[in-house]
């Protein structure tokens, strides 16, 4: 049985001198969705000018926001520039990508504070010491109001409103000036940098297009354009993973959580994370797609070990976290301290009992989870009736992670 887990871990700690550039390619290809123009056009012999941008809006960050770090990466460990924008500037407005209703305004001591978190977080995976961190705070507080209509006389509204999000807010009332200009303001920050490359998810392709225009109306030569696909939640549903949906894994989550999260991706997205968060050439793809096919518990034992591990930045983490979550779920050897104590009064219904440990939206989010029979008694392994009435102590399994002790006062 191929080891993808060590194998890969291996790579990511690896040191690329030796890389063709024909291999970065392929590891670039592997993670990207859009590339403008394509990746065999970019000249790796030249030092490239490598940006990425994002916007310090939230203090929390889940593994989706990664993607586009794991290629910068790549880029940085093979000698390029590497700029880490920090949107200290643009976080005031918000990027409306995808959005239904406006950001909230966020202060300057919000914007450091969740700043200096993010940092912290993307600084578990990556040598962050290879970047340069920029604050585009640093160039667009100087420009005037003179200057910004100078640069919207060149671009036409035509061009701004073939965004599907635009539309369909400006039809609502909801649309505001400022958010129209954040894409002239992404620009502004290729211009300043002189980038000749930029990454970001799938949902900033118009954005980053925005940049090449600005760069152009400025006598520069248009960045190249690298998108990432983006990472679907553990939910299945085709969502991308984000808070709102609660179908993420926080970068601040424990190993323990991590790895348990892991575990529960649905096995057609295995190869999506795994493409996301391993450095894979292509030729290797074959090989993945078959070990998922036929092994894809393994598979997923191997992701959650691997990523445990880049973290930890030592395989025994990950493969310490997969013998105890073997023992935990496989074994079911469980101690007291796996428990979450809910106390009811003698007769309640589980129902209640269950909402009450605070880990469920509602009530239907536990009704779905009995149609898949994820609902079921520790000591017996049986599927258990929501509706059954708590009339001596009980332990359950809710899900996959959950794990309650139901005792009556």
């Amino acid at each position: 049985m191929q080891n993808f887990a060590q194998t890969l871990f291996d790579r990511f700690n690896a040191d690329w001198d030796k890389l063709t550039h024909a291999e970065i390619k392929s590891l670039i290809r592997v993670k990207s969705k859009t590339t403008i123009p394509s990746v065999d056009e970019i000249d790796l012999s030249s030092r490239q000018r490598v940006k990425l941008g994002i916007d310090p809006t939230g203090s929390e960050i889940h593994i989706g926001h990664l993607a586009p770090l794991f290629v910068i990466d790549i880029f940085a460990r093979t000698g390029h520039h590497v700029d880490f924008l920090i949107g200290d500037f643009t976080s005031k407005i918000g990027d409306p990508s995808g959005r239904v209703s406006e950001r909230k305004i966020l202060t300057d001591a919000d914007i450091a504070e969740n700043y200096k978190t993010y940092v912290q977080q993307v600084a578990r995976f990556f040598d962050v010491t290879r970047w340069t961190t920029r604050k585009n705070s640093e160039w667009l507080s100087k420009i005037s109001l003179a200057d910004v209509i100078a640069i919207t006389q060149q671009r036409n509204m035509a061009s701004i409103l073939q965004r599907d999000d635009f539309r369909k807010r400006m039809e609502d009332g909801g649309l505001t000036q400022a958010e129209t200009l954040y894409g002239l303001l992404q620009g502004m920050d290729s211009v300043a940098l002189e980038s000749t490359i930029e990454i970001g998810g799938l949902d900033q392709l118009l954005n980053l297009q925005a940049g090449r225009e600005l760069q152009r109306i400025h006598n520069q030569p248009p960045q190249a354009i690298i998108t990432t696909p983006l990472l679907e939640g553990l939910c299945g549903t085709g969502k991308k993973m984000g808070k709102s949906l609660n179908n993420y894994i926080s970068v601040n989550a424990s190993a323990e959580d991590k790895f348990g999260l892991l575990m529960s991706v649905p096995d057609n997205l295995l190869e999506q994370y795994w493409t996301t968060f391993a450095y894979l050439f292509e030729s290797e793809l074959t090989a993945l797609g078959e070990f998922i096919k036929t092994q894809p518990l393994e598979a997923k034992k191997q992701l959650a070990t691997y990523f445990v591990a880049i973290e930890a930045k030592s395989i025994a983490a990950g493969e310490n976290e997969r013998a105890a979550f073997e023992k935990k779920f496989s074994k079911r050897e469980l101690s007291d301290s796996d428990f979450q104590i809910i106390k009811v009064q003698k007769g309640e219904m589980l129902l209640d009992a269950i909402m009450q440990s605070g880990k469920f939206k509602s009530k239907g989010e536990l009704k779905r989870l009995l149609a898949s029979n994820s609902i079921r008694n520790i000591e017996s392994n049986l599927v258990i009736s929501l509706d059954f009435a708590v009339v001596e102590p009980i332990k359950i399994k809710v899900g996959k992670l959950n794990f309650l002790a139901i005792e009556i006062v």
